[in-house]
């Protein structure tokens, strides 16, 4: 057994990460809800993040595979735990900055902002571990994951932004 294959990929275990990943988007729909007084974002957040995840990543490991360059599925389930599990730590960093900024602002476009870049800046930092876990290699498969990325940030976005808009209305 390799030493890589024992290496736990996270500072923290490895269920504390995904229990922030499905914690994490719920108090960002939380702070969303206290200020908008509205608790639609609690349950709509985190069904926006698993929701989407789960309705694209299929696509990106059929893609990937075209390719040739797709690694066993296995070893892409435990990519998307790890990049979810990146999520979630991100997330957890940005959760009590985001409270703070939303919560002392007189605004709820500030508030709709403020959580907004916080999700998508803890999913692109999930995003970029997702793709050093895949492992592609040739360049059709990185610009695969390159697109699929894009078009999940894009659905789970303009999801997102739909809600916000929705709330604030």
């Amino acid at each position: 057994m390799s030493l890589a294959a024992t290496e736990s990929p996270f500072p923290i275990p490895r269920r504390l990460a995904l229990a922030l990943a499905a914690l994490g988007p719920v108090a960002i729909g939380g702070i969303f809800a206290a200020k908008a007084g509205a608790a639609a974002p609690i349950a709509v957040a985190p069904a926006i993040v698993f929701g989407v995840l789960a309705a694209t990543s299929p696509a990106l490991y059929i893609a990937i595979a075209a390719t040739g360059d797709a690694p066993p599925a296995r070893r892409v389930a435990r990519a998307l735990g790890i990049g979810l599990g990146a999520f979630g730590i991100a997330l957890a960093g940005l959760v009590m900055p985001a409270a703070f900024l939303s919560l002392s602002s007189l605004s709820t476009a500030t508030t709709a902002a403020v959580t907004s870049l916080a999700l998508a800046g803890a999913a692109l930092l999930g995003l970029r571990r997702l793709a050093r876990e895949l492992g592609t290699r040739t360049p059709a498969a990185q610009a695969i994951f390159a697109v699929w990325a894009f078009a999940t940030l894009g659905i789970a976005g303009r999801l997102w932004w739909n809600l916000a808009a929705e709330v604030m209305s």
